[in-house]
C-alpha cells in the first residue's frame, strides 16, 4: 500500500511539474494566438485603432487578458475536472478533437512497436549466439550507426524511394495502405537500442550457472538462448519496450509530420504553428502521463517476469 500511494504521488507530482513547465514554455513564445489569427485574415485592412480594439476583445474571449498564475490555476482546475478546453483553431473541445485522432497514432505506435520488436528480437538472437563473433560484430556496428540517424531523415529517405517504387500516396485519411510506410520507419528508428539491450541481457544471462549447465547438458547454443536465456533477459527490455511504445504513441510527431499521417502528433504539429495553447498543453500533460503511466506499468511487468527483483529490491530496502 504504501509503494502504491509513493507511485500515485510521484505521477501526480510530475504531471504538475508538466503542466508548469509547458505553461511557461508557451507563454514564453513570440506572439500569441491573436497574433497568428490576425496575421491569416490576410486582405482585410483595419486601422490600429480596430485592430487594437479586436485584439482585446479576443484576448478577453480567451481569457489571455488575465494574470498568469490565474490563467494558470484556471486552466489545471479545468484539465483535473475532465475539462481540458477549446481549440483556439478549430472551435472544438481538445479533448474531442485528441480522441478522434488517438487510434489513428495509437495503430502507428502499436505497428511500429510490433516491427521493432521483430527485428531487435532476431538481431539481438543473432549477435549473442556467438558474442563477438563476425555476425555479433556486424551487428553491433550496424546498430550503433543506425542510431545516429535522425527519423526525420530516414523518414525522408523512404518516402522518396516509396514515392517512387511503389507509387505511395502521402495524403489521405488514415488506413492500411498508408499506415506500413510509417510503422516501418518508427520501428526501424527504436530498433538499435532495443536490440543492443536485448542482446546485452542475453550475453550476461550466457553466463549465468543455469545457462552453463544447460550447455553442458548438450543443449545448443540457440535452444540455451530460446529456452533459458530469453526470459530474465526480457526485464530491461520491457522497461525500455514500455517507455519506447509510450513515446510511439505521443512522441512520433515527426513521423506524423513527415508522412502526414493524420494522428495526435501532426495535430500537435499544427497546433505549435497555429499556437493553441490549450492544445499544446493538452498535449503534453497526456504525453507525460501516458509515459508515466507505461512506466509504472512495465515496471511491474518486469518484476513478474523476473521476480528476482523483487528481492533485489527487499535486499536494498
Amino acid at each position: 500500500m504504501r509503494a502504491l500511494q509513493r507511485a500515485v504521488a510521484g505521477t501526480v507530482g510530475i504531471l504538475l511539474v508538466a503542466s508548469v513547465v509547458v505553461f511557461a514554455l508557451v507563454r514564453s513564445a513570440p506572439g500569441d494566438p491573436v497574433d497568428v489569427q490576425l496575421g491569416e485574415s490576410g486582405g482585410v485592412s483595419l486601422s490600429e485603432e480596430d485592430e487594437a480594439r479586436i485584439r482585446a476583445e479576443r484576448l478577453a474571449e480567451l481569457g489571455l487578458d488575465r494574470p498568469l498564475p490565474e490563467q494558470y490555476l484556471r486552466w489545471l482546475l479545468r484539465m483535473a475536472g475532465g475539462d481540458w478546453g477549446t481549440s483556439y483553431r478549430t472551435g472544438q473541445p481538445v479533448l474531442d478533437e485528441m480522441l478522434d485522432r488517438l487510434p489513428a497514432s495509437v495503430a502507428l505506435g502499436a505497428s511500429g512497436f510490433g516491427v521493432a520488436v521483430l527485428l531487435a528480437c532476431g538481431l539481438a538472437l543473432l549477435a549473442s549466439r556467438r558474442p563477438d563473433g563476425p555476425v555479433d560484430q556486424v551487428v553491433r556496428l550496424v546498430t550503433l550507426a543506425a542510431v545516429a540517424v535522425p527519423s526525420f531523415l530516414l523518414g525522408t529517405i523512404a518516402l522518396q524511394i516509396a514515392t517512387g517504387a511503389t507509387g505511395y500516396r502521402i495524403a489521405g485519411p488514415a488506413s492500411l495502405d498508408r499506415l506500413w510506410l510509417p510503422a516501418l520507419v518508427l520501428g526501424i528508428a527504436v530498433t538499435p537500442t532495443m536490440s543492443r539491450v536485448l542482446r546485452a541481457a542475453l550475453v550476461a544471462e550466457q553466463g549465468r550457472l543455469y545457462a552453463v549447465a544447460a550447455l553442458a547438458r548438450g543443449a545448443s547454443p540457440t535452444r540455451m538462448l530460446l529456452r533459458h536465456a530469453l526470459r530474465p533477459a526480457l526485464g530491461p527490455v520491457l522497461i525500455l519496450g514500455g517507455l519506447a511504445f509510450a513515446s510511439l504513441v505521443t512522441g512520433s510527431i515527426i513521423t506524423e509530420a513527415v508522412f502526414t499521417w493524420p494522428g495526435v502528433g501532426l495535430f500537435a504539429v499544427d497546433a505549435i504553428a497555429a499556437q493553441d495553447y490549450p492544445v499544446v498543453q493538452a498535449y503534453v500533460v497526456l504525453a507525460t502521463a501516458l509515459v508515466v503511466l507505461v512506466n509504472r506499468g512495465v515496471d511491474l511487468a518486469a518484476r513478474l517476469v523476473d521476480p528476482r527483483q523483487d528481492a533485489r529490491a527487499e535486499v536494498v530496502a
